[in-house]
C-alpha cells in the first residue's frame, strides 16, 4: 500500500514561485531536513511556523495516533507538504516539483494531515460561550424572543464573469450572471462564515443545505451550529 511513496515525477516547469525555487533539493526528505536543520527563519518562510511549534505539532499528531511514519515519508515531511501547500497557496502539481512525489502521494498525505488537524481542532479551540449577546439582552424588541440567537445567515448574489459556454447555470432569476453566496455574521456585524461558489441559478435552500452538509464533513459536534463553530 505504501509503494506509491516511491513514485517520482519528472520536474514540472513554472509552478514553484521564484522566491522559493532557490532551495530546490534532490527530494522532499532532503528539503525538509535542510529547512528543519537550518535557521528558524527558514522554517517560518517555508512552513509558516517556528521550528519548535512544528516539532510540537508533529509530536501531538503522532501521540494521538492521527499520523504515522510510512516507509518513505516521515510525519515531519507529511506536515511539511501540508504547510507548504496552504502556506504558499500552491497547487498539488507545483509541490510535486519540490518534493519529487506523485500527485496521488502529495494529495493523499495532504488529506491525511488535514483530517488529523481537524480531529485535534476542538482540543485547542474552545466552543463559544453561549451568553446572551448584549445586542439582544438590552433590546426589548429581541429579548427574550431571540435570547439563543448568535448571529444571522443570509444569501447575496455577487456578479461574476464566466465563459460563454458556462453562463447558463450562473444566470439568476433577475437575468444577470452571479454567484449565490451564503454568509453568516455575528450580532456585532462581523462575518464568521462564507460559502461561495454556487451558481446564481441555485436556490437559497440548496446553498444552505450545502453548508449543512459541510458541517458533517467538518465533524462539528451536535448542538453547535455552523456559525457557533466558526466563532471559535
Amino acid at each position: 500500500m505504501e509503494s506509491s511513496d516511491d513514485e517520482k515525477d519528472g520536474v514540472l516547469e513554472g509552478y514553484i514561485p521564484k522566491e522559493l525555487s532557490y532551495g530546490l533539493a534532490a527530494n522532499g526528505t532532503k528539503f525538509v531536513d535542510e529547512v528543519l536543520n537550518g535557521q528558524n527563519e527558514s522554517c517560518l518562510e517555508n512552513f509558516r511556523m517556528d521550528k519548535h511549534v512544528f516539532y510540537k505539532l508533529c509530536d501531538i499528531l503522532q501521540a494521538k495516533g492521527l499520523l504515522r511514519h510510512t516507509n518513505r515519508i516521515k510525519i515531519e515531511e507529511q506536515l511539511a507538504i501540508f504547510m507548504f501547500i496552504i502556506g504558499h497557496n500552491l497547487r498539488t502539481r507545483a509541490v510535486q516539483e519540490l518534493f519529487r512525489y506523485s500527485g496521488e502521494t502529495i494529495s493523499r498525505h495532504f488529506n491525511n494531515v488535514l483530517n488529523a488537524i481537524m480531529a485535534i481542532s476542538l482540543d485547542f479551540f474552545e466552543p463559544p460561550v453561549l451568553d446572551i449577546p448584549p445586542e439582544i439582552l438590552e433590546d426589548g424588541r429581541f429579548y427574550p424572543y431571540f435570547q439563543d440567537c448568535v448571529g444571522a445567515v443570509d444569501g447575496i448574489h455577487i456578479p461574476v464573469m464566466v465563459g460563454v459556454d458556462e453562463q447558463g447555470p450562473f444566470r439568476n432569476k433577475s437575468g444577470f450572471l452571479s454567484q449565490n453566496v451564503l454568509a453568516a455574521c455575528s450580532l456585532d456585524l462581523k462575518f464568521h462564515y462564507i460559502l461561495a461558489g454556487w451558481e446564481g441559478s441555485a436556490a437559497d435552500l440548496r446553498v444552505l443545505n450545502s453548508a449543512l452538509t459541510r458541517r458533517n464533513k467538518l465533524q462539528i459536534p451536535e448542538g453547535i451550529t455552523i456559525l457557533q463553530y466558526s466563532l471559535k
